[in-house]
């Protein structure tokens, strides 16, 4: 009941913004493979993530020496210490400052081992959902295997004014990263296999906490391999000062090493500020993932724009079991109506045919292609006519 009042929430607050964008929440956790004690802080992110897990994007900054884990890279030394990260684990949320959630004397952007932590990762991920964003961010992406050149755009969409200085990054992030021995989790244990909080692929075993994951199999996700952009994003493409309507892009090109498995890669973009007096103070704007080698096009709620199109809203939004979509065609064409998501995977298809003019209504239960239940979570309902590419969001929420 509680996350459903949640969803509920975070769709009203969407519906009452008339020109701001769906925010996606960027988690960055500072772990690392010798560190015992980040598989209880990773499987307290993995509770978010499964709470939220359409817009809360996680990614893993690697830490120490490279000797001691091979997936630390110089962009998450120079994070590290422009963070001045005390200890790990330690998580960032969007950046923000969670003095206020954490009770803490001074502005806090690093939400460490504290007691309940894994509470504070959550609310604060709850917390940002709930603030809607002057921009929504577009990923192209392409991959050439021959070459292992891979090419991504970010374009920065504003949908309100906006100031400051306002920089785009661009990760490369993979999954299922393992190796030769650096590469095993160390890790001290947990609460228990009973504790719902932690239960991830670290406590799988029956009611069992090994002391150390060596030597079984075990793979990474969300490793953050490279920035493509500069530690705190590309300056100079955003202007200082933006009004509503204005997009921004950023191309960048890189050659993935052999040893990484391009089928495992993400891109991850984000703009944030950068406040120059200080290391700190770049609060992330919003945030996007998409699979290397695919594109999504992000979600710009303007109900006024909305209403002016043939694609109505959506109702009822949230839904549970079924919602119904009203489309209006004004001349016979060909239209097709997909449901995304918000990776950008094609899930289900309502139309795909000639309509007639008039007035047409759809329903959408929820499930995909070959009609299996999806899981909670956003997705995008994007429809296109011969001249126009029209999107809308729906939150499912099954009881």
């Amino acid at each position: 009941m509680k996350k459903l009042l949640l969803i509920l929430l975070l769709s009203a607050g969407m519906q009452h913004a008339m020109a701001q964008a769906q925010r996606n929440v960027l988690i960055e956790e500072f772990t690392g493979s010798w560190c015992g004690y980040c598989p209880d802080m990773i499987s307290y992110i993995d509770a978010t993530t499964a709470t939220y897990p359409s817009t809360v994007i996680a990614v893993a900054d690697h830490g120490g020496s490279v000797a001691n884990d091979p997936m630390t890279n110089n962009f998450t030394i120079a994070l590290n210490n422009a963070y001045q990260v005390p200890g790990y684990p330690n998580v960032m949320v969007d950046r923000a400052d969670w003095s206020s959630l954490t009770g803490a004397s001074s502005p806090l952007q690093l939400i460490g081992d504290y007691v309940n932590h894994h509470n504070y990762t959550q609310d604060a991920a709850t917390i940002r959902l709930n603030i809607s964003s002057p921009v929504s961010i577009d990923i192209a992406s392409s991959y050439n295997s021959s070459t292992r050149s891979a090419s991504v755009t970010v374009t920065a969409n504003f949908v309100d004014t906006a100031s400051g200085d306002m920089r785009i990054s661009c990760l490369l992030v993979e999954d299922k990263v393992t190796g030769n021995s650096n590469y095993s989790q160390d890790n001290y244990g947990g609460n228990g296999c009973s504790d719902p909080d932690v239960l991830s692929e670290f406590y799988n075993y029956p009611c069992v906490i090994p002391t150390s994951l060596t030597g079984q199999a075990f793979y990474h996700k969300n490793v953050v391999r490279y920035n493509m952009a500069p530690t705190f994003g590309t300056a100079g493409v955003i202007p200082s000062s933006v009004s509503a309507g204005q997009h921004y892009s950023k191309s960048y090109i890189y050659t993935l090493p052999a040893a990484w498995n391009s089928a495992n890669m993400k891109v991850v973009a984000f703009v944030s500020y950068y406040n120059s007096g200080t290391s700190r103070g770049d609060e992330v704007l919003n945030a996007q993932q998409v699979a290397l080698g695919q594109t999504i096009a992000a979600v710009e709620e303007n109900p006024a724009a909305i209403n002016n199109s043939s694609l109505d809203a959506v109702y009822p939004n949230p839904f549970n079991q079924i919602t119904n979509i009203k489309v209006n065609i004004p001349a016979t064409q060909h239209v097709s109506m997909k449901v995304y998501d918000l990776l950008g995977h094609e899930v289900a298809v309502l139309t795909d045919e000639n309509l007639s003019p008039g007035e047409h209504i759809y329903y959408w239960n929820g499930n995909d292609k070959e009609g299996s239940a999806l899981g909670n979570g956003l997705y995008l309902i994007r429809l296109q006519t011969e001249n126009q590419s029209l999107s809308k969001t729906v939150v499912l929420s099954r009881n």
